[in-house]
């Protein structure tokens, strides 16, 4: 089994790295986890990380290996790396605190939700996570060579994928309250949902929830630039809820986006959590292949910049 390798020690699996970094708080400016040796690491479970140091970077290099959460052609549940850094309050959309987090060359395979989740805490525990609130903002954040593969509920048991248990995909990166990051020079192959017992349409719409990329929750001024999507059964990109003035750059996709290439979505009917459209996305230079399921091909343009109009975005 291939190890993880933190501060001259190795660890099975993420998450047991993670406990560690807790337990003995180390300084300095940057820590570096590689994987070691050349198989596959097979997690059996979401790693969940809290961890976080305001002058410290956490690092992870795959180094070009590979972890796989398939399990007797199964998913995982979850995703991959559950980034939710506990940054303490004050740090409101104005004021993001450091992400203090690089993703690089690795490939991530086999996880329901997606990839990786990064959804900043003030606190300590689930109920704490990011909901949409003002308190709890990153920026900085990095992801580049990364392969997100065979990510979705496809592959899942028909028990396994229901929406009132969030157990579907939603993205290979699902980011809430980011802001000022770059993803940039990976490739997401295989994003795909099958049917979610709960979701519209009798389950139906199931695949339409799994997005490439899905930029959440006030995440805005980020770059997407130079990354490969082939089939992606939801959008390729998705912007929501406040998500302004993201870069959508030099990518290409193909078999990708069954109803778009980017879209910009949000909830205006709940009037007890409302919801608003995102303002300056930027869609430049992209090479946009067939739809997902489709031979047509999207309607191809040098530039578009978003008005906050849905659905002026669904391109």
């Amino acid at each position: 089994m291939a190890q993880f390798e933190v501060l001259g020690e190795r660890f099975d699996s993420l998450q047991q790295i993670h406990d560690h970094l807790m337990a003995v708080q180390p300084t300095g400016p940057e820590v570096v986890v590689r994987l070691t040796d050349g198989s596959a690491n097979r997690p059996t479970a979401q790693t969940t990380w809290s961890y976080y140091q305001p002058g410290q970077k956490i690092v992870l290099d795959g180094v070009g290996r590979k972890v796989d959460g398939m399990r007797g052609g199964r998913p995982t549940l979850g995703y991959f790396l559950s980034y939710r850094p506990v940054i303490g309050a004050g740090h409101g959309a104005d004021r993001p605190a450091a992400a203090n987090l690089e993703v690089r060359n690795l490939t991530i395979r086999g996880f329901q939700s997606g990839g990786i989740e990064i959804s900043p805490q003030t606190g300590a525990g689930t109920d704490h996570h990011w909901d949409g609130g003002n308190t709890a903002f990153l920026t900085g954040a990095h992801i580049h060579g990364v392969r997100f593969k065979d990510l979705g509920s496809k592959r899942s048991a028909a028990h396994q994928a229901n929406w009132g248990k969030l157990q579907f995909g939603a993205g290979g990166i699902m980011a809430r309250g980011l802001t000022g990051s770059t993803i940039e020079d990976n490739a997401f192959v295989g994003l795909e949902n099958g049917l979610v017992r709960g979701a519209a349409n009798d389950g139906k719409a199931g695949p339409q929830l799994m997005h490439g990329i899905y930029l959440n929750n006030q995440s805005g001024g980020n770059t997407i630039r130079n990354n490969r999507f082939d089939t992606i059964s939801g959008d390729v990109v998705r912007v929501s809820n406040g998500s302004h003035g993201n870069q959508i750059v030099g990518n290409r996709s193909d078999n990708a986006g069954k109803q778009a290439f980017v879209s910009d979505w949000f909830n205006n009917r709940d009037p007890n959590n409302p919801q608003v459209a995102s303002q300056g996305t930027v869609i430049e230079d992209n090479a946009i292949g067939t739809r997902y399921g489709s031979k047509r091909r999207a309607k191809r343009f040098h530039r578009k910049e978003s008005k906050g109009v849905r659905p002026d975005l669904a391109v």
